[in-house]
């Protein structure tokens, strides 16, 4: 062992930081006594800093996407709930919190290391919410599986980007006119109707199904990508979204239940398209493994369009 391992002292109990492994070998191999080096005093927001650090740009092996949102976000979240309590006469807005961020913390983060602890603060939250079915299938790698179809930069290309506005807002934070915490549930919401609608009944198991192949077809990468965009598209005309600021940020305001209904009713005709039904080593199959581009223009000419999932004929 070139190196003991690290921790710090908290209250009583020595914590060893995240992703060691020599401890657990040892302990492994009947070691009793082990070496380590404990930071007495620590300030633990640079020891957290230090450690993403580690497994981000100086690693040489990353954590995992979803892993990396989920300690991203969760730092982010706590620096956000200080900023809020801060008692002062300014208003508070995310933008003014990148703000105090770049003012008080600005030898840590660069511009655009702020800017993606942002992003992640955001997707950590409807991907962490309880309430979220979907949460479930999204995979706990940088990769789909059997069993969990999607991935995080996956929903980052596909719905979140339709669906998430994922720049700050200047909106006063104690304001009605911020809507953050409803754009959340909006998108838990579309999650879980995708959830209800299609993947409550993913089997693995059952890869030869057609129904199932039905599924892998609707949820693979290229293939959410490029109805995610259609899908907003319908989403805006449906709720009466005209204005091109409202439809950059279509889930950014309080919707209805029957605003969801609707909505619940245009993911229906998605999952309904009969392409999606085809046999097995179909055309659809082909254009699945293009790019979005191309596999877009190909959902139109067979039939998918914005006009078809509000109603109209194939």
């Amino acid at each position: 062992m070139l190196q003991p391992s690290l921790g710090r002292f908290n209250g009583t109990r020595i914590l060893l930081f995240d992703g060691q492994h020599k401890t657990a070998a040892l302990l492994w191999n009947g070691r009793e006594e082990i070496d380590c080096k404990i930071y007495l005093d620590p300030e633990v927001r640079l020891l957290n800093q230090t450690n993403i650090a580690a497994h981000d740009k100086f690693a040489q092996t990353r954590f995992f996407s979803s892993v990396m949102i989920l300690k991203l976000g969760s730092q982010f979240g706590k620096d956000f709930e200080e900023y809020r309590r801060i008692e002062d006469e300014q208003s508070k807005s995310e933008s003014g919190f990148l703000r105090y961020l770049e003012a008080v913390h600005a030898a840590e983060l660069t511009r655009a290391e702020r800017n993606k602890r942002f992003r992640s603060y955001l997707y950590n939250s409807i991907l962490e919410d309880e309430k979220n079915e979907a949460r479930k299938f999204v995979s706990t790698s940088n990769r789909s599986s059997s069993s969990q179809p999607l991935t995080v930069d996956m929903l980052s290309k596909s719905l979140f980007k339709c669906f998430l506005y994922t720049n700050p807002v200047d909106d006063d934070m104690a304001s009605d006119a911020y809507k953050r915490e409803y754009e959340f549930e909006n998108n838990i919401r579309l999650l879980n109707i995708l959830w209800e609608l299609g993947l409550t009944n993913w089997n693995p198991a059952s890869r030869d199904d057609t129904s199932q192949v039905k599924l892998n077809r609707v949820f693979s990468s290229k293939s959410i990508m490029a109805w995610a965009e259609l899908l907003r598209d319908a989403v805006c005309a449906k709720i009466e979204l005209e204005d091109a600021d409202d439809r950059e940020m279509p889930f950014y305001r309080e919707l209805s239940d029957t605003d969801f209904q609707k909505i619940k009713a245009i993911v229906l005709r998605l999952l309904e398209w009969q392409m999606w039904s085809a046999p097995a080593n179909s055309d659809i199959d082909n254009s699945l493994a293009g790019n979005k581009s191309t596999l877009k223009q190909w959902f139109k000419d067979k039939g998918l369009t914005t006009g078809y999932l509000l109603g109209a004929g194939e």
